[in-house]
């Protein structure tokens, strides 16, 4: 028989009302009110940032196609873990897994992630199994902070060979299979740590330094604890090393590297990036609280 070539649907120049159509048809071939932009890029003519492109948003574009708007930022903790159990309860089951919870349930399992900590953690709190196959997905945050791990440990980037353990967590094929490439994986936990460190959100840490110590935060517009993005672009200005003796772990393995307040927080000091340096901790130990132009 002779191979048969069939072309698919040609896209270019489809107007707002032929785009929607698709929409709802790719919600309606799912049985979905709400259809994410993975689910759509996989079932449906298009691409879900053509739709972003045209109509503002992903949500406006629903709005437009008179579907359920699935405002994320609404949804609380609460609200995840009683889709949770009502997937279950539907289903006859005490066991879900990522897949089956993003097939018949009502937000999808990233949300499900920032809301409980870990799809494993809402199951718990549903009061639910996993499955003995069950494996959490890696977030981007995970691999970024394997990155930053990496890089203090070596003192430079990491390359494609030092993805060993106990150096790395993962293995290097995770961060191409992730972003496409490990070229695009470096540049967008570079992006990540300059994001964060313009908009500090850190409010876990803040809420626990006011509890640790009420009257010397009256007293700063920072908290005393520094972050972990913070940290990273300190350690890389100062080249992973000691700025006391000049150590570091590429040159003296086991070497750990700390963030001091050049002028110490007791003393006034801020946790700014100026304020900030990398020291060993026997140099931070030795100069404890005391400022580097006093006794």
């Amino acid at each position: 028989m002779a191979m048969q070539f069939v072309l698919k649907p040609y896209n270019k120049g489809l107007n707002d009302e032929e785009l929607l159509d698709d929409l709802r048809s790719t919600a309606n071939k799912l049985g979905k009110e709400y259809v994410t932009k993975e689910e759509y890029n996989k079932h449906g003519r298009l691409c879900s940032a053509t739709f972003q492109k045209r109509f503002g948003s992903w949500c406006k574009a629903h709005d437009i196609a008179g579907l359920n708007r699935n405002r994320h930022y609404d949804t609380s903790k609460e609200e995840c873990i009683a889709d949770i159990k009502n997937v279950a309860y539907a289903l006859n089951t005490n066991v879900l897994t990522v897949e089956i919870y993003e097939k018949h349930g009502k937000f999808n399992s990233e949300l499900i992630r920032r809301r409980l900590g870990s799809f494993k953690n809402a199951l718990d709190v549903a009061g639910l199994e996993t499955s003995d196959s069950f494996k959490e997905k890696i977030s981007n945050e995970n691999l970024f902070e394997n990155i930053e791990n990496m890089w203090e440990m070596i003192g430079r980037q990491p390359s494609r060979n030092d993805f060993y353990k106990p150096l790395s967590k993962y293995s290097y094929t995770v961060y191409p299979r992730r972003f496409g490439s490990y070229r695009k994986a470096l540049e967008a936990f570079v992006d990540s740590f300059e994001y964060h460190n313009a908009v500090e959100t850190d409010d876990a840490q803040n809420k626990s330094d006011i509890a640790i110590d009420i009257e010397q935060h009256c007293r700063h517009k920072t908290s005393r604890n520094v972050s972990w993005r913070m940290r990273f672009l300190v350690m890389r200005r100062d080249n992973f090393k000691c700025m006391m003796c000049g150590v570091s772990p590429a040159m003296k393995p086991g070497t750990v590297l700390v963030i001091d307040h050049v002028t110490p927080w007791e003393s006034g000091g801020e946790t700014e990036f100026e304020n900030l340096q990398t020291l060993c901790e026997q140099c931070n130990g030795g100069k404890s609280n005391l400022s580097l132009t006093t006794g």
